[in-house]
C-alpha cells in the first residue's frame, strides 16, 4: 500500500471521527441542559423573603405572631439563625413583602411562605 495514500485515508478518518465526536457532544450537552433535574439545580432563587428568627413552638404549618418573630434580613437565601437544630418547630422562616410592614414586623399573625430551618 502506498504510504501517502494510507496517511491521507488516516487523516480523513481522524477528521470524520473528530467531527462526529464534536457533534455528539453538542447534542449531549444540549439534552443535559433541558433535563428537568438540572433545571432545578441550576435555578437561582428569585424571591426576596423577609427572614425572621421564630421564638416559641410553632410547627411549620402554623402562623406566627409578630411578637414571636425577630427580623433577621431580606434576601433569596435564608440566614442560619440561632439554635436551629431539630425538625419539629420553626426556627428561621421566610415571609413575603405583603406579610411584613415597612418596619420589618409581621402584620398580625402570618403563615410563613417557607420554613428554612427548624428546631426541637
Amino acid at each position: 500500500m502506498n504510504v501517502r495514500l494510507f496517511k491521507n485515508k488516516l487523516k480523513a478518518i481522524v477528521a470524520l471521527f473528530t467531527v462526529l465526536l464534536i457533534a455528539g457532544a453538542a447534542f449531549a450537552f444540549t439534552d443535559a441542559i433541558k433535563h428537568p433535574i438540572l433545571k432545578v439545580i441550576n435555578k437561582k432563587p428569585t424571591t426576596n423573603y423577609r427572614w425572621f428568627q421564630i421564638s416559641g413552638n410553632r410547627t411549620p404549618a402554623q402562623s406566627v405572631a409578630s411578637a414571636n418573630a425577630a427580623y433577621i434580613s431580606t434576601g433569596t437565601t435564608a440566614p442560619t439563625g440561632t439554635g436551629c437544630s431539630g425538625s419539629t418547630y420553626q426556627c428561621v422562616s421566610g415571609f413575603d413583602s405583603t406579610q411584613v410592614n415597612a418596619s420589618n414586623h409581621l402584620i398580625g399573625s402570618q403563615t410563613p411562605q417557607v420554613v428554612a430551618y427548624t428546631k426541637n
